[in-house]
C-alpha cells in the first residue's frame, strides 16, 4: 500500500499547499476526514467542501461554499483581506471552467482548501455531465496565493 505522506511530501519533508489542496479535492469521499487530520497534524489547516450546479450557478456555489467552509473551520479568519485572498484562489481554480460546456452542463465538484501560515491554496476536482452523451468530463483547477492572509 502506498504511504500518502510520502506521496505528498516535497522538499525537506514539507507538504506543499497546492499539492495538499489537490489531494483533498481528489481523495475518495470515505477518506476525507483522515486526510484532513493528517494535514492538520503536519501544521496545515485544511477543509473539504463540495458544490454542484450548472453555468454561473456552480461558480457562485464554489465561491460561497469555499468561503463558508474556510471561515467555519477556521482555515481563514473572517476579515476582508482573508476573504479576498480566498476569492482570488477560487477565481484561479475556476479559470478553466469558462468554456461553453459549463453553461449547458451540470457539474459536481469537490473543493480542497489548505492554509500554511499566510499562504492559501484552493483546488477543485469534479465532473461535468455532457448532454447527449453517457460520459462525464473530468475537470480540475488550482489557485494558490502566497503571503496574502492576515489571520488574527
Amino acid at each position: 500500500m502506498l504511504d500518502i505522506t510520502k506521496i505528498l511530501e516535497g522538499e525537506e519533508g514539507k507538504i506543499p499547499i497546492g499539492k495538499a489542496a489537490l489531494a483533498l479535492a481528489m481523495i475518495a469521499d470515505d477518506s476525507d476526514d483522515a486526510l484532513v487530520e493528517l494535514l492538520n497534524g503536519k501544521d496545515l489547516l485544511a477543509v473539504i467542501t463540495r458544490a454542484g450546479g450548472k453555468g454561473e450557478e456552480v461558480k457562485n456555489k464554489v465561491l460561497r461554499n469555499s468561503l463558508a467552509a474556510a471561515v467555519n473551520s477556521a482555515v481563514i479568519t473572517d476579515n476582508i483581506q482573508d476573504r479576498r485572498v480566498l476569492a482570488r484562489c477560487v477565481e484561479r481554480a475556476l479559470a478553466g471552467l469558462g468554456g461553453p460546456m459549463t453553461s449547458i452542463s451540470g457539474a459536481g465538484m469537490k473543493i480542497g482548501i489548505v492554509r500554511d501560515d499566510a499562504h492559501l491554496a484552493v483546488a477543485i476536482y469534479g465532473k461535468i455531465g455532457i448532454p447527449g452523451l453517457n460520459v462525464d468530463h473530468e475537470i480540475s483547477g488550482l489557485g494558490v496565493h502566497y503571503y496574502g492572509l492576515l489571520g488574527d
